[in-house]
């Protein structure tokens, strides 16, 4: 219980920064329209340009991020995945280390011990390993927090793949009801009447179809708008704690590596990475949508 209480308490006091900055674009976002159907095209252009302002903060942050990585660091993990011969040796003792506890010069000595030597021995290994095992536990609490983490986050995106094929659904049907109305508006139209060679009707022909596409058009709009103000709105406020789910689980793994090679993904800001490529990526989703 300590254990866990812990790994908590670390883990929410490396997000704080993480949670700010994509919390920050989140909010800086525009509220999309009540009624996308009586949006102007002034309203609709000052709309897209709030967002094409968040989405370019975000992208000059990326990159910033993205520098942060100190090019030691890179060396670092190189060297660990590349070692050639005296990797894959020093890997081989790790691994004796890992499902033993004891090296493999250990192991050698071992086989040159007396038995008072062997029974003494033994006994600080059994000591020393009460240690291990412990931070044995403390990887075991990370690797469940971890898959807690992701299964909270899969519910979250399970949901938005199941709004997004319904929306999609709807509105495949209210495209078909549009053309089939779009249809009917040209067929019930009035004949053309003609002196000669002239039309001698077609200002009544031409109004009569402007009119009409337009009401296919407004009962298309209607029938959508509310769906995707739905979903927008949904999605939005939903986001903050798919934002932090996904800064905890890169903490997390960042750690892990951390672990493994050394590397502080952590200290570069990395963790921050998926959170605020998913802000970026609800930001075009609301430009694109209405």
């Amino acid at each position: 219980m300590k254990n866990n209480v812990v790994i908590i308490l670390w883990i929410f006091s490396q997000l704080v920064s993480a949670q700010q900055l994509a919390q920050n674009y989140l909010s800086n976002l525009p509220k999309f329209p009540d009624n996308g159907c009586a949006v102007t095209e002034t309203n609709k252009n000052t709309f897209y340009q709030q967002i094409d302002r968040v989405i370019e903060a975000i992208e000059l942050d990326i990159e910033r991020i993205h520098k942060q990585q100190p090019p030691a660091d890179q060396n670092q993990l190189l060297s660990t995945v590349s070692g050639g011969e005296a990797a894959d040796e020093q890997l081989a003792q790790q691994k004796l280390m890992k499902d033993h506890g004891i090296s493999s010069m250990d192991l050698k000595k071992i086989e040159n011990m007396s038995e008072e030597e062997l029974q003494e021995w033994g006994e600080k290994y059994v000591a020393s390993n009460r240690g291990k095992h412990s931070q044995s536990s403390a990887r075991k609490q990370y690797n469940i927090k971890l898959q807690d983490l992701q299964d909270r986050l899969s519910t979250y995106k399970e949901g938005w793949v199941n709004m997004q094929a319904e929306y999609e659904k709807k509105e495949k049907q209210a495209k078909t009801d549009l053309d089939l109305c779009l249809e009917m508006v040209l067929k019930n139209a009035p004949e053309p009447q003609y002196r000669g060679e002239a039309c001698i009707n077609q200002d009544v022909i031409d109004e009569y179809i402007t009119k009409n596409e337009q009401r296919c058009n407004d009962n298309y709009c209607q029938a959508i708008a509310p769906l995707k103000k739905q979903m927008m709105n949904k999605k939005m406020g939903e986001m903050p704690q798919v934002l932090r789910l996904l800064s905890q689980i890169q903490t997390i793994q960042n750690d892990q590596v951390k672990e493994q090679t050394g590397l502080n993904l952590n200290a570069s800001q990395s963790n921050e990475l998926a959170a605020l490529e998913l802000v970026k990526e609800f930001a075009g989703e609301m430009r694109n949508m209405l």
